[in-house]
């Protein structure tokens, strides 16, 4: 008796457990999304050929009706394996006089990739190659919107480098040091500056302070070039702090940019993975003549002035940052806003609280378009919103965008970008097309979900931890490739179903007078892009259902 009462125990949780999952998801009959129609193409030659330098670029374009161009995978590089440099060349040479614009990275034209600039593998002939050659390409098709991007290296020694890992500490010290040092031209740093100088031996440091001399140069030949054939330039900063080698190189270019009276057509940013985002924004708004006002609401008011891990400068100075970057406008009237970008900065003196909840809540229920940028200092999933949204059921397929990846100006990047380019569509689009777009930016915000917080919040350290007890190198894995994606196909495959039917797919992500329009369904694909875990290449294609219209109501929190 005692054994048939537990098994029907055992059922009725289980049954509890499934309606709690499952109830409450809508009635509907299938939705077919048409994508939105490409009106324009633009050419990309990428920082590298990671996801968010290639794929979400070009996922961005479709969203915003531009077809993003970029070249054959395999001319392409693939981790410590350079781009092939001589067909690449080739390979743009033919490309660029068939499309209105082109955005082109000076880092993998001359070092073959983001991480092949931080050795450095390029040379000054490289440089002067590539300078010749986006002379002479605007030359030949002077009717071409043309953007060229740089990247600051960072000083972080690069993972395999020994034996420079040994004297990061040292390197960081003196980097900040010099900086202050010609900053403020304060004898006690200077002290510093020569104490630290002593003990990192002469040939690490010549290497190091020529890398930054060399950019330095490289930097003032851009400028140079921005301003004899009218281009676009931007000058991005990579894992950068307040002082340091970095730091200096950034403000020497913007003195440049100055002198050389690039005005908007010369930007110095934080960040790099997401420069090309913003460039393809920037054009759209160019384009399209689209200045988004922009209303920025803090989760505290404490998030403005903070300092995020791997940035300049503060939260508020980087939004502004980004803002100008794009075109874009704040505005201190929520009201007139075409978005309001709402910030998290989670960290010890801010954890997410039902206040915070509440806020999110009210906004989005509002019919208001939000952007989300969701963050932690210490990585952590307990200093996110996230998790408390999804736990208090806050209708999260709503969101007009969201991002929350490794750091702040990725993420703000890319959420402003996609904001942007969404609500630019709204303007644009007739309203027939409107259920279209809705499902195909919320397609994009799945996938950030899955990826910014399911991958990397969730799983990323705990998979660290695993492969290491099985003494596999998570930065090289080789063969144990799979194995690691199988792990993440698995994770991923248990998150989406969690995210669709206990938050995304309950509430309409979009109405109108006849109907509205649901998340019904979330299909993933994920691999391992490089022999590593640090980045996943991640497509979500979801499906979608719709229903005669009917009043909802949101649950309170």
């Amino acid at each position: 008796m005692n054994k048939k009462k537990f098994i029907l125990l055992a059922l009725l949780l289980l049954c509890a457990y499934f309606y709690e999952l499952f109830g409450g998801m809508p009635a509907t009959v299938p939705f077919a999304l048409q994508p939105v129609k490409a009106d324009t193409s633009l050419l990309l030659a990428p920082l590298d050929s990671r996801p968010p330098c290639t794929a979400m670029v070009r996922k961005l374009g479709a969203l915003a009706s531009i077809n993003v161009i970029t070249p054959p995978q395999e001319l392409l590089d693939n981790y410590n394996t350079p781009a092939d440099k001589e067909k690449l060349f080739a390979w743009l040479k033919n490309e660029i006089p068939q499309h209105p614009a082109a955005i082109l990275s000076a880092d993998l034209l001359v070092h073959g990739s983001l991480l092949g600039s931080r050795v450095p593998l390029g040379t000054i002939n490289d440089e002067e190659k590539f300078l010749t050659f986006v002379n002479k390409q605007h030359a030949l098709n002077p009717q071409i919107d043309m953007a060229v991007f740089s990247v600051i290296p960072r000083l972080l020694v690069s993972d395999q480098l020994i034996p420079d890992s040994w004297y990061q500490w040292h390197l960081m010290r003196y980097a900040t040091l010099k900086d202050m040092a010609e900053t403020f031209g304060d004898p006690y740093f200077t002290r510093q500056l020569l104490a630290i100088d002593a003990r990192i031996p002469d040939d690490i440091k010549t290497k190091y302070s020529s890398l930054y001399a060399n950019n330095d140069n490289f930097n003032k030949k851009l400028v140079q070039l921005a301003r004899a054939d009218g281009l676009t330039l931007a000058i991005g900063q990579d894992d950068a702090q307040p002082f340091g080698l970095p730091n200096r190189n950034a403000n020497h270019a913007l003195a440049y940019m100055k002198h050389a009276a690039l005005g908007s057509s010369g930007l110095i940013t934080s960040g790099a993975d997401e420069i090309s985002v913003l460039l393809l924004t920037r054009y759209y708004n160019k384009l399209y003549n689209y200045k988004p006002r922009i209303f920025v609401e803090y989760s505290s008011p404490k998030v403005a002035a903070k300092l995020m891990p791997y940035m300049p400068c503060s939260v508020d100075a980087s939004i502004r940052d980004k803002i100008n970057f794009i075109g874009g406008q704040l505005t201190d009237n929520a009201a007139v806003a075409d978005f309001i970008l709402f910030v998290h900065c989670g960290d010890d003196d801010n954890q997410p609280n039902k206040a915070m909840l509440q806020k999110l809540n009210t906004l989005l229920i509002s019919d208001r378009h939000i952007a989300l940028v969701d963050l932690t200092a210490n990585y952590t999933e307990n200093e996110l919103l996230i998790p408390k949204l999804l736990k208090a059921k806050v209708p999260l397929s709503r969101l007009a965008a969201f991002s929350g990846w490794n750091t702040l100006s990725n993420s703000l990047g890319t959420a402003l970008s996609q904001a942007t380019l969404f609500t630019g569509q709204l303007h644009r689009l007739p309203q027939s097309e409107h259920p279209s777009l809705y499902a195909q930016n919320l397609n994009f915000t799945v996938e950030r979900l899955l990826d910014d917080y399911a991958y990397q919040k969730l799983m990323h350290a705990q998979l660290t931890t695993l492969l290491k007890l099985k003494s596999y190198t998570p930065t090289d894995l080789g063969e144990n490739k799979f194995f690691a994606e199988t792990l993440i196909r698995g994770f991923l495959q248990r998150q989406k179903i969690q995210l669709l039917y206990g938050d995304l797919g309950r509430t309409p992500f979009y109405r109108n007078k006849d109907s509205n329009y649901y998340l019904t369904g979330i299909d993933i694909n994920v691999n391992l892009p490089w022999a590593r875990i640090f980045e996943i290449n991640l497509d979500t294609n979801c499906s979608f259902g719709e229903n005669h219209r009917q009043r909802n109501s949101f649950a309170n929190i």
